[in-house]
């Protein structure tokens, strides 16, 4: 019995004991009639303690069939997988994790009240602490907006990747065929998304950072050289045969 249960079946034991009280000071002189009044609300008390667990199989149950005719109504081309279907310790009763079949690794947990009603709750996601390398897979889920069943989670794809002993990451991304620039810092104590920088497809982007510029040429990227002016005024020209494809990194002398 989880806390809040216990604090719910304190109450009605109380409600009954105020009760009681009443019925024994009204009907004072039938004694046999409070008696047995007292016992049969004992009794059902105690039934419902037995029967409440079997109630809470049943009513999670029920409104299982009520999420899943939810999600088949607003979602009729998408397949989920819903957890828990039968009600377990440690679970609340009415309340599932749920996510798409094709995105396996982010989710949301739904309530489904007595009314049938379904809402969000939160979101979940099985990330764990990412290496250097896999630092650019938290952008999906971290960088957009609130996850629902609802959001097209946009299709990322690592194409460079460079970092230096001081934490500066750096990565070289397709973001639903977007060139973008993702620069991070990182250490084993935590991480931040310092700058994300999206172009156009078939453009060549760049970002000036720290000591360093970094630049990016997407496979689509038809022009000729391109130069770079940095803050300073220095100039670099990037040769797309070269550098397409690319993670570009320039160190500026300061």
């Amino acid at each position: 019995m989880t806390p809040a249960e216990s604090i719910y079946f304190s109450v009605i034991a109380l409600a009954l004991l105020i009760i009681i009280l009443l019925i024994a000071f009204i009907f004072r002189k039938r004694k046999k009639c409070v008696l047995a009044i007292i016992i049969l609300l004992i009794i059902s008390y105690i039934s419902y303690i037995v029967y409440y667990p079997t109630l809470k199989i049943k009513t999670h149950a029920e409104r299982y069939i009520q999420l899943e005719a939810y999600l088949n109504q607003t979602h009729p081309n998408q397949q989920f997988s819903v957890t828990p279907e039968h009600f377990e310790p440690g679970y609340t009763v009415g309340q599932f994790s749920v996510h798409a079949m094709e995105t396996p690794q982010i989710g949301v947990n739904l309530r489904v009240d007595k009314h049938g009603k379904v809402t969000q709750v939160s979101t979940w996601t099985k990330e764990e602490y990412p290496t250097q390398e896999n630092l650019w897979k938290v952008i999906e889920f971290n960088l957009f907006e609130e996850y629902t069943l609802d959001k097209n989670i946009p299709l990322i794809t690592k194409k460079d990747f460079w970092f230096n002993g001081d934490g500066l990451t750096v990565f070289a991304l397709e973001v639903d065929d977007s060139p973008t620039i993702a620069v991070f810092t990182y250490s084993t104590a935590g991480y931040s998304l310092q700058h994300f920088v999206e172009g156009k497809a078939g453009e060549m982007i760049s970002i000036e950072t720290e000591n360093f510029v970094f630049a990016y040429m997407d496979e689509k990227y038809t022009g000729e050289a391109a130069t770079i002016t940095t803050k300073s005024g220095e100039q670099y020209e990037l040769n797309p045969d070269n550098q397409k494809m690319k993670l570009t990194v320039i160190h500026i002398a300061k």
